[in-house]
C-alpha cells in the first residue's frame, strides 16, 4: 500500500511550484513556474520540494503543463489496468496477476526515477497507473477469497491508505527531490516480491476452475498457517457445485455483470456508488477550497484523519445492530447531508466577523468526503466482493474501479457548469448521483454480513451448499 499510495500522489509533490520573494517580476506571470525560475534570483527562490519544474531542460520552459498531462496518463493507465487486470484475474487467477502488477509497478517507478526525459517519465507514469489497477483490484479480490465471512471485512480494511499517505509524506519531506522520492518509495516494495510468492492462490477460484488438487493444497496451507489441524483431500471438494461444470475454461466478460435481473440491479447500485467515491473528493478539491500550507502536512493529514475508520467499522461490525447494508446507507446519507449543507451555504453571504462561511463549507466538505472515501468506499468494495460469483468477481472489481477513475475525472469537468448554470451546480449534480446511489441501494442491496459469498450464477435463494466459505471457516468459525 505504501508504494501504491506513494506512486499515486507522486505528482502532488512533483508538481509543487516554487515561489519568489522578488517584487520586480511581472505579476501576471507569477503562476508560471518556468517564468519564475528563469527570472527570480536564486537566493530569493523558495520551494518545499525539488520538482519537475526545477529539473534543467526537463519540462521547462516549453512544457509547463506537463505534470497535469502526466497525471492524466497515470489515470488512464489506472482505469485500463483495473478492467484488464479484472479480466485476467478471473481467467488466469488472482495470485499471478497481483504479482505481475507488483513487478510492473516497481519497475515503472524505478524507470521514472531514473528517466532521462519527460517522454520516458510519461511511459513510466502510464506503467505506474496500469500496474496500480492490476495490483490493487486483483489483490483485493484474493484477500477477500482466502478467509471466511467473519474476517472478510478486516481483509478489506488492509487496503486503507491512512498510514501509507502519512509515510509517503514523510518520505517526500526527507528525500526533498522527485527522483529520490520515486526511487525510495518503489525500492521499499522490492521485498514484497519475495513475500508475494508465499501467498496462495484463491481456493475459491481454483475450485470453480475444477483444479481440486491445487485448491486442497491452498486450503491446507492456510489451515496450517492458522494452526488448524483439519486437512482436506480432492474428494472433499468434488461435490461442490461449480459455475464451469460444462466448460471449466469458460471466460466471463463485462456484459455478464448484467446477465441476470439480480446482477443488473446490483450493478446499477455499484455503478452509481463507484462514481461517487472519487467524484466527491474531486468536487471538494476543485470547488470548495484547495488547501493552503505545507503540502507534506496536508497529504499526511488527509491520511491521519482516516486512521479511526478501520477501528470504527470493526466495532460496528461486532454489534448485532449494524451490517453491510446499514453502514452503506448510513455513510452515504451522512455524506449527502454534509454536501447538502455545503450546497445551501453556497447561496448565503455573511460578514466574516460573525462566521467564516468558506471555513464552514470546507469542514463539512472535508468530513463528508472522508466518510465517503473511507467508510462508504470500504462497504461498497465489500459488496462488490460478496454479490458477484467467483469467476465474475475480479471483473466486477476492475469494472467499478474504472468507473471510480471516471468519477475522479468527471469532477473537475463539472466545475464548468458553475459558470454556465450557476454556482453550486457541480456539487448539486454530485448530490444527485449520491442520492441515486442511496435510493437504489435501499431497494436493491441485501444484507451480506456473515453470509457466504456466491461462487456461481443462478443459485436459488434459500439453498445452502457446502462451499469454500465453510472450508475456510472449518476451524475457527463453526
Amino acid at each position: 500500500m505504501i508504494t501504491s499510495a506513494g506512486n499515486y500522489v507522486f505528482i502532488s509533490f512533483a508538481s509543487l511550484k516554487p515561489t519568489c520573494e522578488a517584487s520586480t517580476l511581472d505579476k501576471t506571470q507569477l503562476e508560471n513556474p518556468c517564468y519564475l525560475l528563469e527570472n527570480c534570483p536564486q537566493n530569493q527562490t523558495k520551494y518545499y520540494f525539488f520538482s519537475l519544474y526545477q529539473e534543467e531542460n526537463f519540462i521547462c520552459p516549453d512544457y509547463v503543463n506537463a505534470p497535469y498531462q502526466l497525471q492524466t496518463l497515470q489515470a488512464i493507465g489506472s482505469g485500463t489496468g483495473a478492467i484488464v487486470g479484472g479480466l485476467l484475474a478471473d481467467k488466469y487467477g488472482r495470485k499471478w496477476i497481483t504479482y505481475i502488477g507488483c513487478v510492473v509497478m516497481i519497475t515503472s517507478g524505478l524507470v521514472g526515477g531514473f528517466s532521462s526525459s519527460k517522454n520516458v517519465l510519461a511511459l513510466a507514469m502510464l506503467g505506474m497507473g496500469s500496474s496500480y489497477g492490476m495490483l490493487i483490484d486483483a489483490s483485493m479480490t484474493l484477500a477477500s477469497e482466502t478467509v471466511g465471512p467473519k474476517y472478510r471485512l478486516i481483509q478489506m480494511l488492509a487496503f486503507q491508505w491512512s498510514l501509507a499517505l502519512q509515510i509517503s509524506s514523510v518520505i517526500a519531506y526527507f528525500t526533498g527531490e522527485w527522483r529520490r522520492y520515486l526511487i525510495t518509495i518503489n525500492t521499499l516494495a522490492i521485498p514484497l516480491l519475495l513475500l508475494l510468492l508465499s501467498w496462495v492462490e484463491s481456493p475459491r477460484w481454483l475450485i470453480q476452475r475444477r483444479r481440486y488438487k491445487e485448491s486442497c493444497e491452498a486450503i491446507n496451507k492456510i489451515n496450517k498457517w492458522n494452526g488448524c489441524n483439519v486437512t482436506f483431500t480432492p474428494n472433499d471438494l468434488i461435490g461442490i457445485k461449480t459455475q464451469s461444470e460444462e466448460n471449466k475454461s469458460k471466460t466471463f466478460f463485462v456484459h455478464h455483470l448484467v446477465s441476470t435481473v439480480k446482477l443488473a440491479k446490483y450493478s446499477i447500485v455499484l455503478f452509481l456508488s463507484a462514481l461517487t467515491v472519487e467524484l466527491c473528493i474531486a468536487v471538494f478539491l476543485f470547488d470548495v477550497q484547495v488547501l493552503n500550507g505545507n503540502p507534506f502536512i496536508n497529504i499526511g493529514l488527509y491520511g491521519l484523519l482516516r486512521v479511526w475508520v478501520p477501528f470504527f467499522i470493526i466495532i460496528l461490525e461486532r454489534t448485532p445492530f449494524f451490517g453491510r447494508r446499514s453502514l452503506f446507507l448510513g455513510s452515504q446519507s451522512f455524506s449527502i447531508i454534509c454536501y447538502s449543507i455545503v450546497f445551501m451555504l453556497t447561496y448565503f453571504t455573511m460578514p466574516k466577523y460573525i462566521i467564516s462561511l468558506p471555513t464552514i463549507k470546507t469542514i463539512f466538505a472535508l468530513v463528508g468526503g472522508i466518510i465517503n472515501s473511507s467508510i462508504f468506499f470500504t462497504i461498497y468494495k465489500q459488496y462488490t466482493m460478496e454479490l458477484y460469483p467467483t469467476l465474475l468477481r475480479a471483473i466486477a472489481v476492475g469494472t467499478f474501479g474504472l468507473v471510480e477513475r471516471i468519477g475522479g475525472g468527471l469532477g473537475p469537468q463539472l466545475i464548468i457548469l458553475n459558470n454556465i448554470i450557476g454556482k453550486g451546480s457541480a456539487i448539486g449534480i454530485t448530490i444527485i448521483i449520491m442520492t441515486l446511489s442511496l435510493i437504489t441501494g435501499y431497494f436493491f442491496l441485501p444484507e451480506t454480513k456473515d453470509k457466504n459469498m456466491d461462487d456461481f450464477c443462478g443459485l436459488e435463494e434459500g439453498i445452502s451448499l457446502e462451499g469454500p466459505d465453510n472450508l475456510l471457516s472449518s476451524c475457527k468459525e463453526r
